[in-house]
């Protein structure tokens, strides 16, 4: 039972060295020196248990959701602060109002930094919070693989009609939650307009690797006469900085 674990820690250490490349089961065993039959039922308890993963049954095997969820992510908070800091504090500076920097966190949303406008009236934004009711981490949920959204969505159930009451719009409310997911990932970008608080949200998502770590967002209160299409031009601007920034530092640490 310890050799089989010590080939399964083998294989995703080897498949952390190049996490976006999906390697054939073959090159797998040959570079480990692994019996192939040995290490194709490795591969299918740990694709089973989300370890690993594959896009299509002939293609090769890449790291799964589940090693991204037990770190977390594959940045830490303090780089990731670190690197957006800046761009969050000109893109709230910009506007005028707080931004933020969000991840998610034990599935809620936490803030790593929020700006801070040089005027009294400003609106903060909570700690920590539910990720459905959250713009900035509806975006990041929208951006999760397929396996980690749906597993993410088990633990928590579905949102309630104050989290998110547009789906209740719809007879299908969880048919319209992956419907909105869909839309946020395909245009790559979220807005909330919140009645609650009076306030709309824009946020966009940043990666690292092919994979979703954060968002920077923003919202501004309704009372403020805005350009919808302005703001979120600056946050997505903001985003595209941050993101070429990490991505700089890879290549770097490669």
């Amino acid at each position: 039972m310890i050799l089989v674990l010590v080939k399964a820690l083998n294989i995703l250490d080897f498949l952390g060295k190049t996490p976006n490349r999906e390697i054939p089961l073959g090159e797998i065993a040959a570079a480990l020196n692994m019996d192939r039959g040995t290490c194709s039922n490795i591969m299918k308890t740990l694709a089973a248990k989300g370890f690993v993963q594959q896009s299509d049954p002939r293609m090769g095997y890449k790291l799964g959701y589940m090693i991204y969820s037990l770190a977390n992510s594959s940045v830490n908070n303090d780089e990731l602060t670190k690197i957006a800091r800046e761009d969050v504090t000109k893109l709230g500076d910009k506007l005028n109002e707080s931004a933020i920097l969000s991840v998610i966190r034990n599935d809620k949303r936490v803030v790593l930094f929020q700006s801070r406008p040089d005027r009294e009236q400003i609106l903060t934004a909570n700690i920590d919070k539910s990720v459905y009711s959250a713009n900035t981490a509806r975006v990041i949920l929208a951006n999760y693989t397929p396996p980690h959204q749906e597993k993410f969505i088990i633990r928590n159930g579905m949102p309630t009609e104050t989290q998110w009451p547009e789906l209740y719009r719809s007879s299908n409310p969880s048919g319209e939650l992956m419907n909105e997911l869909s839309s946020i990932k395909r245009k790559g970008y979220a807005i909330q307009e919140d009645r609650h608080s009076s306030t709309t949200g824009f946020a966009a998502p940043l990666f690292r690797r092919g994979h979703v770590e954060g968002s920077v967002g923003v919202f501004i209160p309704d009372s403020r006469e805005i350009d919808r299409k302005a703001i979120l031009c600056e946050v997505l601007d903001c985003a595209r900085e941050i993101n070429h920034k990490i991505a700089l530092i890879d290549k770097i640490e490669e």
